[in-house]
């Protein structure tokens, strides 16, 4: 499925494409994707990338989707998947204070709020500072609360180790068959690195955002929280979202993602209006709700890529409606994961 534009451009009579205004923009697209690719960051070759309209599942393009990269702190999201889905099992208040470990002692880099061992914040903002700051100290910090809930359950373990097992748990769930998680933050463990690739962030994002708690995080452009310290009472930070495509019209999160292993990555969702169209299979009109999720690991110049993606993912799927949304052939979709339960944000 790799490097495939689906029906955007049809052949003509003789074999060829036509080279008229569509193919022209589709090769200014190509050669904007071979200057991202010039300046690939460090680790990676070549870029691995997709987009997939995440109602119907319809993969619109892709190149070295099933290619396996470092993701950096795009493990985030899973760590932020593995608590929303804990709390709605416990049915615990997101309002919950939760503690800074002795283990974010030695965790030097990605703590935007200087968190020490022994602080103070809420489950909620700990979400919210991991999801739109990168916040490497307080997705450890997630992780150990959770992790000693599944412990006290299991009898054995870490309260680390336990959640990073849950996080490798629900990939399997999700069939993201290429990827295998060593951390909650998504900085190198060791020699260990977490891997996975773009259609296994795709299948990722679009359960991630069948979540509304989840959604709700990540579509802010910041958020204030508050800290409790022992020698400094509470302090407010302002934590910015790190999502430079926010500003961008449609697009509603989810995360972006760096390091010096993986390169820029990006997950991103965009939507459009529901549209009603007559469905060719049962020939009664249905509600269509449009959302795309858009994944790109190991490239120097993601947003403008994601952009480019953005533009181009919708005239794909703007041509596959317009050509009658065949659904015969299983190798144009993927399938969708299953949706996460809710929880009141």
């Amino acid at each position: 499925m790799d490097g495939k534009y689906f029906r955007l451009f049809k052949r003509g009579e003789n074999g060829h494409y036509p080279a008229g205004p569509a193919m022209k923009k589709l090769s200014a697209f190509l050669l904007t994707l071979a200057c991202a690719f010039q300046f690939s960051a460090q680790a990676q070759e070549k870029p691995s990338y997709i987009a997939i309209e995440a109602n119907s599942g319809k993969l619109l393009f892709s190149s070295n989707a099933e290619a396996r990269r470092p993701v950096a702190s795009l493990s985030q999201v899973a760590t932020a998947m593995v608590t929303l889905d804990w709390v709605a099992r416990t049915r615990l208040p997101l309002d919950t204070f939760i503690t800074v470990p002795q283990e974010a002692f030695g965790l030097r880099a990605g703590n935007p709020m200087d968190l020490q061992p022994g602080d103070r914040l809420t489950l909620r903002d700990a979400l919210y500072s991991t999801l739109l700051g990168s916040d490497n100290v307080s997705a450890l910090t997630i992780a150990s609360f959770v992790g000693r809930d599944l412990v006290s359950r299991r009898g054995s373990g870490t309260p680390i180790a336990a959640f990073v097992s849950e996080m490798n748990n629900l990939a399997r769930s999700l069939r993201m068959t290429k990827t295998r998680f060593t951390a909650p933050h998504g900085l190198d463990a060791g020699n260990a690195v977490s891997t996975s690739c773009a259609l296994d962030m795709a299948l990722l994002g679009m359960y991630s955002m069948q979540n509304p708690a989840f959604c709700y995080i990540v579509s802010q452009a910041s958020r204030r929280i508050g800290v409790q310290s022992q020698t400094k009472g509470t302090t407010m930070y302002d934590i910015s979202n790190n999502n430079k495509m926010m500003s961008t019209p449609g697009v509603d999160g989810i995360k972006a993602g760096s390091s010096r292993a993986a390169g820029q990555c990006l997950l991103l969702s965009a939507t459009r209006n529901a549209i009603a169209r007559r469905s060719p299979q049962t020939g009664t009109e249905v509600i269509y709700p449009q959302r795309m999720i858009i994944a790109v690991l190991g490239t120097g110049e993601r947003y403008s890529l994601a952009r480019q993606m953005l533009n181009t993912g919708w005239r794909v799927w703007e041509n596959w409606q317009a050509s009658g949304m065949d659904m015969k052939d299983p190798k144009e979709f993927v399938q969708l994961p299953v949706k996460s339960g809710t929880e009141k944000r």
